[in-house]
């Protein structure tokens, strides 16, 4: 997200700076960091506050508002960083005209710089939040206990920062700053040999969109270490699983266990090409959940794969790539054949990227809702598949009563040993409550089932017609 807002900003691309960075440029940049302390010390402040008040009789009321207070100052602060570039704070010109390799057309260098004070304020928030956490997990400890679920003490301020670092930040920060050091590489060597003007767009994007996919494909077998992650042992479990890809004719790298120390119980898969792909299963998760939760889970990660889930994401990026950046020209000129404000004129740039990165959050928003759904249904029909030992129930029937009760019982014991409340939103997954009530509707109007495939189907061809056009539009672009 920071990167996107980043490269937003019409002096965001690496040219040729001249300009000193005068006293109003220190001093709005002085009161841009100065606004991430506030944040982290409010919170900080707060957080020790929620932490003595917590107890079992309020312990819902407890997590719910703790949820909702992180997310917003977790939302705060790329809207600070925004502020920061476009809210005449000067962060922007500030970092363009004091970052190393100014005068060469690199990226990386000033992304770098320009999203440390985010990127501090983030890990700032866990040192405010991790009090009200530890208080939540001690006072949660009665009600596992009462489930018959293991327990385990809240990890220590270090271990707590060490695994929000490696999921929070570096699994976003490492692939990004590849994208853009390989991006650079290849630039500066186009640059040097005269193949490529510092302002030519068509090279320009064309760069970065390859740059994003060699680099996507690549990712999972450098993020599978930075997630410290070690293959599933063999036995009955791993067998079952296995067989579950087999059904659906999964080829996949490794089945991994992801080590959290405990802390999250989750599961993910990593990468497009089969000889990178992995499948992860977190500690907690494997031993709070019974076998058939386990399965089911795992099944909804192999659904992403079924359905090509991050080949559709990968699309999305390149529409929005094509559609924003080459066609931006041909608006602004059409803006300019047009008596508009002067203030919208001269704002055009900012206007256009603003919109671009706007409309990047709002379809990746409804695209992965949507995707997690296909994966939630996949699911429900594979776990349905394995108890009949029926393949043919695995792709296109409707979704059992059986299906959907064993993946929505996985969903809520994600919910519990997680901290989260069920009804809790979330924008690129939606809550949980909606996903467990979206598959039990499933089950009890058999023909839904058939209508939701067919809406994805939609959605899938709408995106290529988009991407079509988007090309199109691009080349147009390119030749004026």
């Amino acid at each position: 997200m920071l990167w996107l807002i980043w490269s937003a900003q019409p002096d965001g691309t690496p040219r040729l700076r001249t300009q000193v960075v005068g006293q109003a440029h220190l001093l709005g940049s002085l009161a841009f960091l100065g606004g991430y302390v506030a944040l982290v010390l409010a919170m900080g402040l707060w957080g020790r506050m929620l932490a003595r008040r917590v107890d079992t009789a309020s312990l819902h009321y407890s997590v719910r508002r703790f949820n909702f207070v992180v997310s917003r100052a977790r939302e705060l602060i790329p809207a600070w960083f925004a502020a920061g570039l476009f809210g005449g704070f000067h962060w922007g010109e500030t970092v363009l005209n004091i970052v190393p390799g100014s005068r060469l057309p690199l990226m990386l260098p000033a992304t770098l710089i320009a999203t440390a004070p985010a990127f501090a304020a983030w890990m700032g928030l866990w040192w405010s939040q991790y009090p009200a956490d530890t208080a939540l997990r001690e006072q949660s400890l009665l009600f596992a206990l009462e489930d018959d679920l293991p327990v385990h003490s809240p990890p220590r301020m270090w271990r707590y920062f060490a695994s929000h670092l490696r999921l929070q930040v570096l699994f976003t920060l490492v692939p990004i700053a590849m994208i853009l050091l390989v991006r650079d590489v290849v630039f500066l060597t186009l640059w040097r040999a005269g193949l490529a003007g510092r302002e030519n767009a068509a090279v320009e994007t064309s760069v970065l969109l390859g740059s994003s996919l060699t680099v996507f494909m690549i990712a999972p077998a450098i993020l599978r270490h930075v997630l410290r992650t070690q293959p599933l042992p063999a036995g009955a479990l791993r067998d079952r699983l296995e067989e579950i890809c087999r059904r659906h004719r999964l080829r996949y790298r490794e089945i991994l266990l992801w080590r959290t120390d405990n802390n999250m119980g989750n599961a993910a898969v990593m990468g497009i090409l089969p000889w990178v792909r992995y499948i992860l299963l977190s500690d907690l998760l494997l031993e709070t959940m019974t076998d058939e939760q386990i399965e089911a889970v795992f099944a909804h990660e192999a659904g992403h794969v079924v359905h090509r889930h991050m080949a559709w994401y990968v699309v999305l990026v390149v529409i929005l790539m094509l559609g924003v950046s080459a066609p931006a020209d041909l608006v602004k000129s059409w803006l300019d054949a047009i008596r508009l404000p002067w203030w919208i004129t001269a704002n055009a740039d900012l206007i256009l990227e603003a919109m671009g990165v706007g409309m990047f959050f709002l379809l990746f928003g409804l695209l992965s809702r949507r995707l997690e759904r296909q994966a939630d249904v996949f699911a429900a029909r594979a776990v349905e598949s394995l108890r009949s030992n029926n393949p043919a129930t695995a792709a296109g029937a409707p979704v059992s009563e059986y299906g959907a009760a064993v993946f929505a019982s996985a969903l809520h014991r994600v919910a519990i040993v997680n901290n989260i409340p069920i009804e809790a939103r979330d924008y690129f997954h939606g809550s949980i409550a909606s996903r467990m009530d979206f598959l039990h509707k499933l089950a009890e109007q058999p023909g839904r089932s058939a209508r939701f495939d067919r809406t994805m189907l939609a959605v899938y061809a709408t995106m290529l017609v988009a991407l079509g056009l988007c090309g199109a539009a691009a080349w147009v672009a390119f030749q004026r």
